[in-house]
């Protein structure tokens, strides 16, 4: 009974995938394979462009045809290894069981990836079936959305069978009588589906009940740990399917897919995604603490100031603050702690220096928002680096004036050894060289979005190879971390456009405005109340969640006020990063406690967060008083 039991707990166990474990694994690294190619022919481009006044033809529309590929790989692969984001707090939340919680996430994730495969395949047979080839080499399509509806087909069918043995097994053990409260729970979840179906058909009346019920199902969904991008995708298509019927649902979820799998700019964030691990794997992390532990350690407070600036500096490369805070404390707490350094001063520190992560352009979380506000994402990148710089020097404020008031918190000032700090700041050129080439040739205007990841990309990856770090298990290690984050990227993108098609159906925005009505509610309430959500928000949600849940009620209230996008979008950022070092939920506390383990307790790296809190509170006031902090530079360059 046991054996059963763990063996449903995870339906796609090894022993129930039929032995394809290496065929997936061979699918997702080909998936990234045709993205280094693309990187590749994306880098021969600009280069020939810049140089030579040259461009290769059709280099565009095969961007696109690779682009797809990748993507359904990257999604095939997500669902085979059941790596979707979820919110781990609810983790011990199952109303039905543990058993049947997974049951019911499973049947979800199948119906998820049947219409991500119905959609592939639909496009392949409409680029058949009109003979749909691309406008300059003339190249058939077809193939190409064949395979990739063919991957998802394949993985849905192993999902079935895998799902079939494993409630077999677990059912067949098990009392009748103890069935029957969860099937009568199950029950009251599909008959309030049905109602919210049949309500949601109604005409004006039903808006309200539209918009309102598919906010509640989702977080329900979501509460229950399934995964947050499958959760809303299949609220959305559901509630479409109601609305305007189901034909209607799925051809709007198919344009999303299509949509999503041949956009330029959403495959950016695995570009920067693998040009972030390849520097993390090529040690650039180390080499940019070590230059700014030379320069600025031999200060009081010097080792926690250049954690502070090196967090920065990585974040800048890597985009990602969960990341940037894991690396960080695996290079610099020891040494802290090791220089005699309050414990609680050390790990708070790179907590809070973590979210620079991705408040530093370029940001993987400004890419997403940028897309679904439909603003510039250069000009977003632009917006956010005044703003990122800020809350570094504010940081590095912070740090000084905490050591200042209690000296016994760090050791006594150093000797300042010129010549280590030459040779640290010579040693640590890869990392200037890539983060000025790729966001000095983006705000420069030298490349677009995907042309910079693509550079960034082919050049760490140059480094990489060419570094001490390199072996072929590195190398795949680093390809398949790329694609486990990038595939839940994506899944949670397709759902959350499919739920801003429900809310856009509904009329969410006119509903919100109505409600709310901007003109007649000062807009310092409507502000400060949006501060508060998100900060609550952030201490939960993944930063991509956060801003993909909200993003259909909050952006109608931004333009209702009058309001820049652009500047709220880098307002949006900052509080998300906020919440994940806010007691007492916030994420990269949790992941920095488990860098350094029974080192430090809990309540110590929150108490060594709180100077840095108080900065980040001066830093909202001051972005949400003076704008121009965030648009000045979009408005010069």
């Amino acid at each position: 009974m046991e054996q059963s039991q763990a063996l449903f707990a995870e339906p796609l166990e090894r022993q129930q995938r039929f032995g394809l474990d290496k065929g997936f694994t061979i699918l997702t690294r080909l998936s990234l394979v045709f993205l280094i190619v693309l990187a590749s022919l994306t880098c021969a481009d600009v280069i020939a462009r810049t140089v030579f006044s040259y461009s290769f033809a059709g280099t565009y529309e095969l961007s696109e045809l690779l682009i797809s590929v990748v993507v359904a790989g990257l999604i095939a692969s997500s669902f085979f290894e059941s790596h979707n984001i979820k919110i781990e707090l609810f983790s011990r939340f199952r109303p039905l069981g543990s058993s049947l919680n997974r049951l019911f996430e499973q049947l979800l994730s199948l119906c998820a990836l049947g219409v991500i495969s119905w959609s592939f395949m639909t496009k392949a047979m409409t680029a058949y079936e009109y003979g749909e080839t691309t406008s300059v080499l003339g190249l058939q399509t077809y193939p190409v959305w064949g395979m990739a509806g063919a991957a998802s087909i394949v993985l849905a069918l192993i999902v079935v069978a895998a799902m079939a043995r494993a409630v077999w097994e677990h059912l067949r053990g098990i009392p009748r009588e103890k069935i029957l409260a969860p099937l009568l729970m199950v029950g009251a979840v599909v008959s309030a589906g049905a109602v919210y179906v049949t309500q949601a058909g109604d005409s004006q009346t039903s808006a309200m009940f539209l918009v309102v019920g598919g906010f509640l199902s989702a977080y329900a969904l979501i509460l229950i740990q399934v995964p947050v991008g499958i959760s809303l995708l299949a609220v959305g298509a559901l509630a479409i399917g109601s609305y305007l019927g189901v034909s209607q649902a799925l051809a709007i979820t198919g344009n999303v897919v299509v949509g999503t799998a041949t956009s330029l700019d959403l495959i950016a964030i695995p570009l920067f995604l693998l040009m972030g691990n390849f520097a993390t794997a090529s040690d650039m992390s180390g080499q940019i603490y070590r230059a700014a532990s030379s320069v600025l350690g031999s200060r009081k407070g010097g080792l926690a100031i250049a954690s502070i600036v090196g967090c920065g500096g990585f974040g800048a490369i890597c985009g990602s603050s969960i990341a940037t805070t894991a690396t960080f404390g695996k290079v610099a707490f020891s040494e802290m702690v090791k220089r005699r350094y309050s414990t609680a001063v050390a790990a708070g520190t790179i907590a809070a220096g973590g979210t620079l992560g991705a408040l530093i352009p370029p940001s993987v979380v400004l890419i997403i928002y940028s897309i679904i506000a439909e603003v510039s994402i250069q000009e977003s990148f632009q917006a956010a680096l005044i703003p990122g710089l800020l809350a570094l020097v504010l940081y590095c404020i912070a740090i000084m004036i905490t050591i200042r008031l209690k000296p016994e918190l760090a050791p006594e000032v150093q000797t300042f050894d010129r010549k280590t700090a030459v040779e640290d700041l010579v040693k640590a050129w890869r990392p200037v060289v890539l983060f000025g080439l790729v966001v000095g040739g983006l705000y420069g205007g030298v490349f677009t979005t995907q042309e910079a990841g693509s550079v960034g990309a082919v050049l760490a990856l140059l480094f990489f190879v060419f570094s001490k770090g390199f072996s072929a298990e590195a190398f795949w290690e680093s390809l398949q971390d790329t694609a486990r984050n990038s595939a839940a990227i994506y899944v949670i993108y397709i759902g959350a456009s499919v739920f801003a098609t429900l809310m856009s159906f509904a009329g969410a925005a006119d509903l919100i405005l109505d409600y709310v009505n901007p003109q007649e509610t000062p807009h310092v309430f409507i502000l400060v109340a949006l501060v508060v959500i998100y900060l609550a928000i952030g201490t939960v949600f993944d930063t991509v969640a956060a801003v993909l849940v909200t993003a259909p009620v909050v952006l109608p209230l931004i333009v209702g006020m009058g309001y820049d996008l652009v500047w709220w979008g880098v307002v949006t950022l900052s509080l998300v990063e906020i919440g994940m070092i806010t007691p007492p939920l916030g994420i990269n506390v949790f992941v920095m406690k488990s860098v350094v383990g029974d080192r430090v307790q809990m309540k110590d790296i929150f108490r060594g967060v709180t100077p840095f809190l108080v900065a980040d509170a001066l830093r909202i006031v001051l972005l949400v008083s003076f704008p121009a902090i965030a648009l000045w530079l979009p408005s010069v360059i």
